[in-house]
Formats: structure tokens, sequence, C-alpha cells
């Protein structure tokens, strides 16, 4: 009879030798293409992307902020830039996810429009603030559809892109796309 013990390492062992998906789902990286072209197309600067073997990822970018910037504008794009992951399954229905997945991606956002109702009152109330905000982020995934699923197709392996690499991963589709 095997015992607690022999169990954990029977289960060790399969878990370590099951065979992984030879590439991310193209859900996940059309997601993360989603941030890293809508930060671009807002002038951010890449950092890098990361996709997990748990089919979850992660993109970074930077924003070069002035002592003038608008606080309210700049969480704005941030809002806009995060919701577009989740637009491009909305606008791509073929890779459509379900909305626990995504739940990082919209639980700051809300935080985010409740300080940007704070700081400039006519925008509206947080509710009216997420959806004109939601509205731009699905206009950017629908306007950048051919360079977002060009982008996505170069993240073809779990890990991690430096900057660099998406930059020119974002590069080079623009000018194959003659943009």
């Amino acid at each position: 009879m095997m015992g607690a013990y022999d169990r954990f390492i029977a289960r060790c062992k399969a878990v370590v030798s099951h065979p992984r998906p030879p590439e991310p789902p193209m859900r996940l990286r059309l997601h993360e293409a989603g941030h890293a072209v809508a930060g671009h197309r807002f002038g951010y600067v890449q950092q890098g992307i990361m996709l997990r073997e748990d089919d979850t990822g992660q993109t970074s970018q930077r924003y070069a902020t002035g002592p003038d910037d608008d606080m309210s504008v700049r969480l704005q794009t941030e809002m806009i830039i995060s919701m577009t992951g989740f637009a491009v399954t909305m606008e791509y229905p073929e890779y459509k996810t379900d909305a626990l997945r995504i739940g990082g991606d919209v639980q700051m956002e809300l935080v985010n429009a409740a300080i940007i109702h704070r700081i400039d009152p006519a925008m509206g109330s947080t509710e009216e603030i997420m959806d004109a905000l939601w509205v731009r982020a699905r206009l950017i995934a629908r306007n950048n559809k051919t360079l977002i699923r060009a982008v996505a197709a170069k993240l073809d392996h779990y890990g991690f892109w430096t900057g660099e690499d998406v930059q020119r991963i974002i590069d080079e589709r623009e000018k194959e796309l003659g943009r």
C-alpha cells in the first residue's frame, strides 16, 4: 500500500513529467500584445512581457512622467492600456475568455476610476468613467487588430521578452504592415 509520502512523490513526478503545450495559447498572446500595442500607441516605453506556463501573463511599460503631468489624464491612459488586454478578447471572439481570468486587469481600474472621479468630478461617476474608457479600449483593440495579431504571433513561447525585444517586435510588425 502506498503511503501519503509516496503518493505525494508520485504526484510531483506526474506534474513534472506532464508535457506542457509547445506554445502559449493565442488568447494569452493576444491579451498581452493588446497591452503592448496600446501602450506603444500612447508613447509608453516597453519594459517586457512575461508569459507564464499557467497561462497568465504580464506586460510592463513605463511612461516618462514630468512635474506638470495631469494625474487624471495619466490614470485614464493607464486604464485604457490595461483594459485593452480584455477588450481584445471581446473584439476577437474566437479567443474569448471568461471574466475570472482577467480579474487583475479590472480590479485596479475600479480604484483608478474612483480616484479620477475625486480629482475631476466633471468626468462623471466611477461607472461613467469606466464605461467611457472601456469604449476607448475597445476602439484601440479594433483599430489595431492587424498589429496586435502580428505581435501576438511573435510571442511564440513561454518566458520573458525584454522591453527591447517587445519594441523591436512592434517596430518590425509596423514596418511590415506599412505603418
